[in-house]
């Protein structure tokens, strides 16, 4: 179904970028083998590195001052991994799709028109400014998950903001300098480093 639905909003999304006149990147080919699976290996492992970092901060830092921040990754341990490897895509395509290529292109787009900049291209300011937004509504969608298996309080709600807006913003970099293929693998790997290795960590 996430498959289905993902295929038209990304179309949708793909008419936004170009609309919002962010940067338009260079195409690759794919005809070096090579590069053909060393690009999406890099940028996995990009994603992984910074969901690893941000895993460590939850586990070393947050966790011991909140308890209870813990029960979110608890319970990913208690899912079938078949069900965990759907979550992490599901997760990239979707999420980088809605908050980057569409919200982020939205965003940047209506900013410039609406300040009626020169040419209609958006400036560093407001490409950031676009960044900060939708990586805040990509952490803010991220709350109802947490709340689910425990009480939400005001620090772990702003734990959940600070981390996942962080990521969002690694995203949303990848985005508008490599493009969107490259904030889905990045997104997978940091996605992997929470699904499969923090349940592993204690």
């Amino acid at each position: 179904m996430a498959a289905v639905v993902a295929g038209p909003l990304g179309l949708a999304g793909l008419h936004l970028w170009r609309w919002s006149r962010l940067p338009s990147l260079a195409v690759w080919d794919g005809s070096d083998t090579r590069e053909r699976f060393v690009r999406p290996a890099a940028w996995l492992g990009l994603g992984l590195v910074v969901g690893l970092l941000l895993l460590g901060v939850f586990r070393l830092v947050i966790q011991p001052a909140i308890p209870a921040a813990g029960a979110r990754l608890a319970a990913a341990a208690a899912v079938p991994l078949w069900r965990r490897l759907i979550v992490i895509y599901v997760a990239a395509v979707s999420e980088e799709v809605l908050f980057r290529l569409l919200l982020l292109s939205c965003i940047a787009g209506l900013v410039t028109r609406l300040f009626r900049m020169a040419d209609r291209v958006p400036s560093r300011n407001v490409t950031w400014a676009a960044n900060g937004m939708s990586a805040l509504a990509f952490a803010a969608v991220h709350l109802p998950a947490w709340h689910a298996v425990g009480p939400l309080s005001v620090g772990l709600a702003l734990i959940v903001l600070a981390l996942n807006g962080a990521g969002g913003t690694v995203f949303g970099y990848l985005f508008v300098t490599r493009g969107i293929i490259t904030a889905v693998w990045a997104h997978a790997g940091a996605d992997i480093a929470t699904q499969l290795v923090g349940p592993l960590t204690r």
